[in-house]
């Protein structure tokens, strides 16, 4: 896995968050903890902008779904294909439980 680049910029704080950012985070972990919620809230923003825009132009068109008015048929069609034999969920796999080295006395 390879480092991503990176890339020294300036920006202005407010005093206060300023001031909470040197009094809260050591000096040496501050780029890092900037990074992290800045790219926390480019999540946030790229999620907004796609609800936005299925806003506008929605994923599910009801005249290609006309046997699926309301929420009570699209229940009643899960639960039939639940109960078919062509229904296959996923297999989530449990994760392996940490085998850790018995400690000698």
């Amino acid at each position: 896995m390879s480092t991503p680049s990176l890339e020294r910029i300036n920006v202005n704080f407010p005093r206060p968050v300023l001031d909470d950012l040197r009094r809260l985070v050591p000096a040496k972990r501050r780029s890092e903890v900037i990074a992290r919620a800045t790219a926390r809230e480019l999540r946030r923003l790229k999620l907004a902008a796609q609800f936005e825009t299925l806003e506008h132009t929605p994923a599910w068109r009801t005249e290609e779904y006309a046997y699926l008015p309301d929420g009570m048929a699209i229940d009643s069609f899960v639960a039939k294909l639940r109960a078919s034999s062509t229904y296959a969920p996923a297999r989530v796999q449990a994760p392996m439980a940490s085998r850790r080295k018995a400690q000698r006395e």
